[in-house]
């Protein structure tokens, strides 16, 4: 049997033009850098890499990545069509990041991006791959020591809709997810980002929706969201107390929303005034988390505040949760030989239960301190190293042995790094972790769980 269409003259005419339009919106590549060519004086200076105004490209470009980072100078391919594979003037840097493929120049800084003072619609993002080894030593007498091999990965395809006029722009941006076995709870979401903003490029803006605050405490090439030197020694019968980075506010909310005020008074401030709105796990949420970045691009200092109330939706019901901490880093970019840096949180949580009573076994005191250092070998290769602590008291009181519930968390990394051609990551990270129970009114004696891992992670950026 035969089937046969026909189309007539009047339907041609638009599918000619359909052809012209998707001939006209195919990518705006990045110019290539050239990564191996020696650093120069200009690299590694941070005035010789001032913000991009809205009226000309950014001088020194980075290349598309997961997030902003630092390139080679390049000359910018002019935008074609309505849909754009994000050019360099996007990463804007008004300072030196951080070495070329290190963690720090991974990192936005706080920085207005992306950068299309166009109409436009931008597109990016990355793909990694995490072949994981852990192996743990469960101190609990009745746990079971354990090897586990698993397969993790994820990838984000990031859409970024722009009108701009003059100075002045309305933004969206959507990142759509898809993972692959992540290993935290709850199960794998379908976006990251999913915000609009509004503002005055490179001046101020408001920014509402899902999206990441100000990171103000830097972990290094190491301990990457999601992964077992991250979670640390986690058994079936404990898991150790998390890090803390100013950190109650600091990720992207999957119930409330985030509003946040952004200013950028001059290119080496940069400030944030973020509040968030919503319900989280069942309870009404609200918080204020301001946060400011000195960056002098050889040297930047970061802090942030933050206060989060959660309180019952339910009539007569007294539950209620204060968070409240502060955390702050400094941070030093030698470029091209060597970055490091220095962190601390402290942190204080309140929970009461339905009637309003302390829970005294779960309202506790964090106090989290670090450190991070990077080193470039020859160009394109890195050698990273970092450690940090966490240390938690909780309010239970045992008046019999006078004491206090206390736990800890050590957590430290080697990480070895090549970086091909400003696109391809390929990062060895190996761990050790060791966590401290010691609760009070406990049937078991304190315990230690210890857990050394490996992983090897295939990063591509586009």
């Amino acid at each position: 049997m035969t089937f046969r269409f026909t189309i007539s003259s009047r339907v041609l005419p638009l599918f000619s033009a359909l052809a012209l339009l998707l001939g006209t919106a195919t990518p705006a590549h990045a110019a290539d850098e050239d990564s191996n060519a020696p650093a120069t004086a200009d690299d590694a200076a941070p005035d010789e890499a001032p913000a991009p105004k809205p009226s000309a490209p950014a001088e020194k470009p980075p290349a598309p990545a997961a997030v902003p980072v630092e390139a080679a100078p390049v000359a910018e391919a002019p935008a074609v069509g309505l849909v754009e594979r994000l050019p360099p003037s996007a990463y804007a840097a008004p300072t030196l990041r951080g070495l070329h493929g290190g963690s720090l120049w991974l990192s936005s800084q706080g920085a207005q991006w992306p950068y299309l003072p166009r109409t436009t619609i931008g597109v990016s993002g990355y793909v990694w791959l995490d072949t994981n080894y852990r192996q743990l030593t469960d101190g609990n007498p009745t746990g079971k020591n354990r090897k586990d091999i698993t397969e993790q990965g994820r990838l984000v395809l990031r859409v970024t809709p722009t009108y701009s006029k003059g100075e002045w722009f309305a933004q969206g941006q959507a990142e759509l997810v898809a993972n692959k076995d992540q290993t935290v709870p709850p199960v794998n979401a379908d976006v990251d980002d999913l915000w609009i903003r509004v503002g005055k490029w490179q001046a101020f803006d408001l920014t509402v929706g899902r999206f990441e605050a100000f990171e103000v405490y830097h972990l290094g090439m190491g301990l990457d969201i999601n992964t077992d030197e991250r979670n640390g020694a986690v058994s079936g019968s404990a898991r150790p107390p998390q890090l803390y980075g100013a950190s109650f506010l600091y990720y992207r909310p999957d119930g409330p929303a985030d509003v946040a005020l952004h200013a950028y008074p001059t290119k080496y401030l940069r400030f944030e005034l973020l509040n968030q709105v919503g319900n989280s796990g069942g309870l009404n949420a609200l918080g204020v988390r301001p946060a400011g970045i000195l960056d002098l691009g050889v040297f930047k200092l970061k802090a942030a505040g933050e206060y989060q109330q959660l309180t019952s939706p339910e009539a007569g019901n007294k539950t209620k949760i204060n968070n409240r901490g502060f955390a702050g880093s400094a941070q030093v970019v030698l470029d091209p030989y060597v970055e490091f840096g220095a962190n601390a949180g402290y942190a204080l949580t309140d929970v009461y239960d339905n009637v309003g009573n302390l829970s005294t076994d779960k309202s506790t005191t964090t106090t989290s301190f670090g450190g991070f250092m990077n080193v470039r070998i020859v160009p394109d290769l890195l050698v990273g190293g970092g450690v940090n602590n966490v240390k938690v008291s909780d309010q239970h009181y045992d008046v019999t042995t006078r004491r206090y519930g206390e736990f800890s968390n050590l957590q430290t990394f080697g990480a070895l790094q090549y970086f091909w051609e400003s696109t391809l990551m390929v990062k060895l990270v190996v761990g050790y972790a060791k966590a401290d129970f010691d609760p009070t009114f406990a049937t078991t004696p304190a315990f230690s769980n210890k857990l050394v891992s490996a992983r090897l992670r295939m990063q591509l950026l586009f």
